[in-house]
């Protein structure tokens, strides 16, 4: 039985709408999130930061992405194409891979909402698989909590014993740090599980980044590595690619496979991009 956790990651606000970082709309506007009527609106300002305002999330919120399926690899360059600027292009242009959706849910109408004192938000860590990562955002990070499954049933309970910071805000060039914890009383598909984790994050490149059908003029590329240690055996390493833009939230991610120690690294157990 596989008991390693998935490198843990988020769903963050996407929107759909005119948006200053995107090619073609040089007066930028006000983004509204479809069908959440409560949610806040976003105004990006094109500087190279992403503040907390400039990322929103709403329980109910769907964001639709392209996947390469379960158990495949996908060939994908995070280096992209450097420019004469410093900045990096990445195309993403390529429209293989499944059409799936992760949705935003309120975390105290869920089963484990007793488990995990102050959480706000739930999504699915993987849209090909049903377990569930725990979130809490402040006015200056998003933090995981934990994993669960999506079902009690599931016999799927992992808390740390500190929050993750997986987002410092405000997002910009150069900002890196680490966050480590240890699991509590951890369950994986009902199998006992204790892990240390450590998690080395940096805002490591910028540029222009091309979906199929959208163009971001001005997009942060964070890395987040994921070093887990058991009480016997080896450990685990696995080094992820987020995409991040003013008010879409995460527009693209890569994930390594197991053991990565490339950063530059061309085959990808996920390859998720925005899409329609």
């Amino acid at each position: 039985m596989r008991i390693a956790l998935c490198l843990v990651a988020f769903a963050v606000g996407c929107a759909a709408g005119p948006d200053p970082n995107v090619m073609g709309t040089p007066d930028g506007g006000f983004v509204p999130i479809p069908d959440v009527p409560t949610a806040p609106q976003c105004r990006g300002n094109r500087d190279s930061v992403i503040a907390r305002s400039e990322v929103a999330f709403a329980p109910g919120l769907e964001v639709r992405y392209r996947v390469n399926p379960v158990g495949t690899l996908a060939i994908v360059s995070p280096r992209g194409t450097p420019r004469p600027d410093g900045t990096t292009a990445w195309d993403f242009t390529d429209r293989s891979g499944d059409t799936v959706s992760l949705t935003l849910v309120t975390a105290d109408t869920q089963w484990f909402a007793s488990r995990f004192p102050g959480a706000q938000y739930a999504a699915r860590l993987d849209p090909r698989s049903p377990n569930l990562g725990v979130y809490r955002a402040s006015d200056t990070a998003v933090e995981l909590l934990g994993v669960a499954g999506a079902r009690e049933a599931d016999g799927t309970l992992v808390r740390y014993d500190a929050p993750i910071a997986l987002l410092r805000f405000p997002l910009s060039m150069g900002n890196t740090w680490t966050a480590e914890a240890t699991t509590v009383d951890a369950m994986v598909e009902n199998t006992p599980v204790a892990t240390r984790d450590r998690y080395d994050v940096t805002v490591d490149a910028r540029g222009e980044v091309r979906l199929p059908e959208l163009t971001f003029a001005d997009a942060l590329r964070v890395r987040v590595e994921l070093t887990q240690r058991f009480p016997a055996g080896p450990g685990r390493r696995q080094i992820q690619y987020l995409w991040m833009v003013e008010c879409y939230g995460e527009i693209a991610r890569m994930t390594s496979r197991e053991g990565e120690v490339d950063p530059a690294f061309t085959m990808a157990a996920e390859f998720r991009r925005l899409g329609l």
